[in-house]
């Protein structure tokens, strides 16, 4: 686990996101993350842009600010076990093949989200 949690910010607009945040969420257990709209206070305290960083996830790591691919290596390599691995794997993997394939999903997320139900965030994970 990090020394502190990382923040994520997500856009909560997003089924796609919002099922992608739940799923880091249940594995919480050590309190790693704590999670934020990227339009929410959290966002605006941290200094992001008005309206939120469309289309990517942020994640505040002390004061390292982490987005795309990145980001969520780093989320997954702070859930430990098997997903830390998988992290230290994916870190190895060039940048700009890496990030080309989190904008090739991120440019897809509203229709991979199929149905607007499902699994949320709970308004109990959310900083805001």
């Amino acid at each position: 686990m990090s020394p502190s949690p990382l923040i994520v910010l997500f856009d909560g607009d997003c089924p796609f996101c919002n099922r992608s945040a739940a799923w880091f969420a249940r594995r919480n257990r050590q309190g790693a993350f704590i999670f934020g709209k990227n339009t929410g206070e959290a966002a605006k305290v941290l200094g992001e842009p008005h309206g939120g960083d469309q289309g990517t996830i942020v994640v505040w790591q002390g004061s390292r600010r982490l987005v795309r691919s990145t980001a969520v290596l780093n989320m997954l390599r702070v859930l430990g076990g098997g997903w830390r691995c998988l992290a230290i794997l994916g870190l190895g993997v060039p940048l700009g093949l890496r990030d080309g394939v989190y904008d090739f999903i991120a440019q897809r997320r509203h229709r991979l989200s199929g149905c607007t139900l499902g699994a949320r965030l709970s308004p109990l994970d959310l900083a805001e």
